[in-house]
């Protein structure tokens, strides 16, 4: 562990799954797609909605990132994508390239 107490991440591919809470304003003055504390209500010009954000790294440096939208009464759809995309994310950390359907 670090000073912080975090666990000390190897050298390599790792990946990070983290819920997420964004916010968008459609008021100009208001920079989009920023994340909102939780508990912050959305009003009329604006919008408030949760996701989960996969992160990948190598060496340290993030080098992708990928954010799936949650519903608040997802399908078995979305819940295939995301199975999916965690998937990917993981078979990327191990090294292996990404399956097609058919294998």
């Amino acid at each position: 562990m670090n000073e912080e107490g975090a666990p000390i991440r190897q050298a390599g591919r790792w990946v990070s799954v983290r819920l997420q809470h964004r916010h968008v304003s459609f008021d100009e003055a208001f920079e989009a797609d920023e994340p909102l504390p939780d508990g912050d209500c959305a009003d009329e010009a604006s919008l408030s909605y949760s996701g989960i954000v996969i992160s990948s790294y190598d060496r340290g440096e993030k080098v992708s990132e990928r954010w799936i939208p949650l519903g608040v009464d997802p399908s078995e759809a979305d819940d295939e994508r995301l199975i999916g995309q965690l998937r990917e994310a993981l078979l990327w950390q191990a090294g292996r390239p990404p399956q097609t359907a058919e294998e």
